[in-house]
């Protein structure tokens, strides 16, 4: 037992029996490991021995030793001494001796190895990894230090400084002063605005608005708010004829907007980069950030928000390579992730109407911040309903398609973090869903589960950027376990590639593992922009504690005892100095407590001072009260004790562990034994044995149907009087004790259309009133072509509705304008239904006819539904409105060669026909 009688002999350099506990052992980093934690192991063989113990080690600056009488015949030892801030009376052991600082990393059977030269900000490093790096990049070994103007840290760890020096190294390669793109100006460069750019990476030489603004909001808006503006401005653009400033979508699926609507994730790095400007340059962005996200919330609340839910569509933020992560019916339908409605979309939507409110209440435009503030809560309310799978405790990651009402049982980690992080989450539902999102010891998987067949990308990935995200969303719900996973994987991929890369394979976080068909990271850039701000918010918000605000800065530090440990465990102090703020050079230290045994926890704040004088450690201080030369210096405390724990999985488990079962198809709905029956296939062997959740209307309507079955019968319902129901239908594996089962996708939903499918009103081109465009017979069909610039239109002039309820307006169409996996050509149409007798508006909305590769392809639309009144006549008009716009609308895309769309606005597309949808039996 750890005794004060021990501690005296100790300081008299008496061995009357007290000893200290040996160093921990090394632990092995290869992926199959069952330990989760990842720790630096030292460089040395302890044999099994026991260190000495050096007065020096014990720190015992603060301990008077006032009083010893030593009694050699009774061997008595009185002590009298104060301890100020550690009782090591009751902590029984000391704690082990730490380590000689390692200078090897180890993971995968390969080492990375660093060498250092010099000291404090000279300090010149090299690092050498035996790990095949991919494509052979960066050069290795690779020597790199801090640049004499920026900032610098010495924690005591000379690895851990090194990876910090390594990120702003990368942060200076990604900063040019041109940009370049194959689909953009022939593939020449594009020149940056005085000050520069941030290109995406060592492989993606432009600017793209979703990378820009993650990154911009990680770290580089500190490091260089002017690039970082310049970047984000680059994102802005007006309409040809230089009205309605908005954020542009970037080329995507199906041909981008309004298939994809996450342009609106601009708002997080325009909102973290407002913390860091200053006078004019600050006010100038201030004003052109808010034109430019008032007109792009009001431009999405009429084409992409659905009233009936309160949600946004469109396809997931990140996550759109729709193989990877989509149904697979949507590799040739991209109409579907356009109806889709994504958790990480919707976090961007709300960042997006709350920081457009809080601009404009600084404008001092009340009334457009109490609208857009109302949009954002009620936007959280909806996210929090509809969402939140309460049997799972995590956030869905979206509803799959317009017909299938029910969130997908599938999870995202982007997704989940940005609600935590953004205040959509409840309390509770932060702290669940980070407890309860499957990770892996080598870090956490941007989806799961993971999808069989398909390439190592964002299936089966770990993305270090998104990593960030989740910190901070750990931090947020204080969970240490989480934190520490999160913040080893970023630590780790970054020593053993010599950068920060683009993604890793998720069990073994190697660049490239080779698995067949499935090999991948299919693509994989070093030094990709997110991934290197991610280790900047590693080491400036989690380490240091930055935090900032319109207001100012402030530093709270969430450090886990255990990551002391590993990284700063000789360490009393860490120092983090010339950090860029509103034209200052801010030091930070932060005073590491005595290292106490058997404590785990997150080190506590003591205190906060400012150049010497105590401050409220919450205060945000602004730029005009931190003095000519700031320091922060930061006390830690005894740590506090942190819960909630991981879902850890581990990385060899069976197949049914990583992955979620192949999705059914539907292959029919009939009336049998004057009942409704679904049918269903399952192609190819899985890996076990599943069940099958049938959901009808968007409602769970069985569980656990057996595997070996391939119809149900749909016992509430009444053969052909029935409504016409829509249902789906997905797979699962057998669920490990006290986790949720893994889920396969949704088949593409089935609706019952009537025995002779009689509900599904049809009318075809020829009998279509129209301006513009001209019936021809091509392309397979009979149908208008060239149809769609501004003042064409399409009437059908009297339509009889002959159930009451909902109706879809649906048309049958063809766009050849660009590929199917990117572009800027998405047909965008208004449709309108009036009572053909009144004259009434009844309802509308706007249809999506992506991209299809080819003009010989056809599709359905997307759906606008509307009330109807049996027996009532209606007339339905599509028009090219002021709304009815695609990206190639922007001046932005004036310079885009990649096909369709560049200089010349193009929105025209094919039509066929017009179909009428009833949802009910007559």
């Amino acid at each position: 037992m750890w005794t004060r009688t021990c501690l005296t002999l100790l300081v008299l350099t008496l061995a009357l029996g007290c000893s200290s506990e040996p160093s921990p052992p090394k632990l092995d980093l290869d992926s199959d490991d069952t330990q989760h934690d990842t720790e630096l192991e030292a460089d040395q063989d302890l044999d099994g021995t026991e260190p000495e113990l050096d007065v020096a080690d014990l720190e015992l600056e603060e301990t008077e030793l006032e009083e010893v009488d030593v009694d050699l015949g009774d061997t008595e030892l009185e002590v009298d001494q104060e301890l100020d801030q550690v009782d090591l009376e009751q902590d029984g052991d000391p704690p082990p001796a730490c380590p000689a600082a390692s200078m090897v990393v180890e993971a995968n059977g390969h080492r990375s190895t660093l060498s250092v030269s010099g000291s404090g900000k000279s300090r010149s490093f090299t690092l050498n990894s035996t790990q095949p790096l991919r494509e052979n990049q960066p050069a290795n070994p690779r020597s790199f230090g801090f640049a004499s103007d920026g900032p610098w840290a010495t924690t005591g760890d000379d690895y851990f400084d090194a990876l910090y020096a390594l990120a702003l190294e990368e942060v200076r390669e990604c900063s040019v002063a041109a940009i370049q793109d194959g689909a953009f100006n022939g593939g020449n460069p594009l020149q940056c605005p005085p000050g520069g750019c941030f290109e995406t990476g060592r492989k993606w030489k432009y600017v793209w608005t979703r990378d820009t603004a993650y990154a911009v909001d990680l770290g580089l808006a500190l490091i260089d708010p002017t690039r970082a503006r310049n970047s984000l401005e680059f994102k802005l653009s007006t309409r040809h004829n230089g009205s309605d400033l908005q954020i542009v979508q970037d080329t995507g699926s199906g041909g981008s907007y309004p298939i994809s609507t996450d342009r609106v994730v601009w708002a997080f790095g325009a909102r973290r980069l407002l913390h860091f400007l200053d006078g004019a340059e600050r006010a100038n962005f201030a004003t052109r950030a808010l034109e430019a996200m008032k007109n792009t919330a009001e431009h999405d609340r009429v084409v992409a928000f659905d009233p009936k839910d309160g949600l946004y569509r469109g396809e997931q933020s990140f996550l759109d390579w729709r193989e990877q992560s989509y149904p697979q019916y949507t590799r040739n339908d991209t109409v579907h992730l356009g109806m889709s409605k994504s958790l990480s979309t919707n976090a961007g939507h709300h960042a997006l109407l709350s920081t457009t409110a809080s601009l404009a209440q600084a404008a001092g435009d009340s009334a457009a911040a109490a609208r857009y503030q109302g949009w954002a809560d009620e936007l959280a309310e909806a996210m929090r309903q509809r969402f939140w799978l309460s049997e799972e405790q995590l956030f869905s990651t979206f509803f799959s398609t317009g017909l299938d009402d029910a969130p997908s049982r599938r999870y995202d980690l982007l997704g989940t973090s940005l609600s935590i992080i953004d205040g959509v989450a409840t309390e509770q539902q932060a702290e669940a869903a980070v407890a309860s999102y499957p990770v892996l010891s080598s870090g956490p998987p941007v989806m799961w589960p993971q999808q069989q067949e398909a390439p190592i990308y964002h299936n089966r990935g770990i993305w270090p950027f998104v990593t960030a995200y989740w910190l901070r969303a750990a931090r947020q719900a204080g969970n240490e376990e989480a934190v520490v996973n999160g913040a080893r994987s970023l630590w780790r991929g970054a020593a053993m590639n010599l950068s920060n890369m683009e993604n890793f394979e998720m069990v073994s976080l190697l660049p490239w593992v080779d698995d067949g068909a499935n090999s991948g990271p299919v693509i994989n850039s070093q030094r990709q922009l997110w991934s290197v701000a991610a280790y900047l918010t590693l080491v400036h918000e989690l380490v240091f504690g930055l935090e900032s605000s319109d207001e100012g800065i402030r530093f709270r530090p969430f450090l886990p005892v255990e990551l002391r440990e590993q990284w700063f465990c000789s360490s009393q102090q860490l120092e983090l100095n010339d950090l860029p703020y509103r034209g200052k050079k801010v030091a930070v230290r932060v005073n590491l407590p005595e290292r106490r045994a058997g404590h785990g926890g997150v080190y506590s704040i003591a205190s906060v001072s400012l150049n010497g004088n105590v401050i409220d450690a919450m205060r945000f201080v602004p730029a005009s009260e931190l003095g000519a030369n700031p320091v922060f210096e930061v006390t830690l405390g005894a740590p506090s004790a942190s819960a909630k724990g991981i879902h850890l999985v581990e990385g060899h488990q069976s197949g049914t562990g990583l992955f979620g079962p192949r999705a059914p198809t539907i292959t029919g709905v009939g009336v049998v034994g004057g009942k409704l029956q679904l049918s269903w296939t399952v192609d190819g062997a899985d890996l076990a044995p599943v069940s099958f959740t049938i959901y009808r209307d968007g409602e769970r309507v069985a569980d656990g149907v057996a595997g070996t079955a391939r119809s149900w019968t749909d016992e509430n319902t009444n053969g052909t009087s029935s409504p016409s129901h829509c249902y789906t239908i997905e797979a699962s594996f057998a669920a490990p004790t006290g986790a949720p089962a893994n889920v396969s996708q949704r088949a593409l939903p089935f609706c019952y259309w009537g025995p002779n499918y009689e509900r599904v009103m049809k009318v075809p081109a020829n009998a279509l009133q129209h301006v513009g465009g001209e019936l021809v017979f091509n392309h397979g069909r009979e149908h208008l072509q060239n149809w769609g610039d501004p003042g064409h239109s399409i009437t059908v002039p009297s339509i009889q509705a002959k159930s009451t309820g909902v109706h879809f307006v649906q048309v049958e169409a063809g766009n050849g304008a660009g590929p199917i996996n990117t572009g800027i050509t998405c047909g965008v149409k208004r449709v309108d239904v009036y009572d053909a007798v009144s004259n009434d508006w009844v309802g509308g909305g706007y249809l999506m006819m992506p991209h299809l590769g080819t003009w010989t392809e056809w599709r359905n639309s997307s759906l606008v539904p509307v009330e109807l009144v049996a027996n009532r006549s209606y007339r339905i008009v599509l028009s090219n409105d002021e709304r009815s716009v695609n990206m190639s609308s922007f001046k932005h895309f004036e310079t885009y060669s990649g096909d369709t769309g560049g200089s010349i606005p193009f929105n025209r597309v094919n039509i066929s026909e017009l179909k009428l949808l009833s949802m009910n039996a007559f």
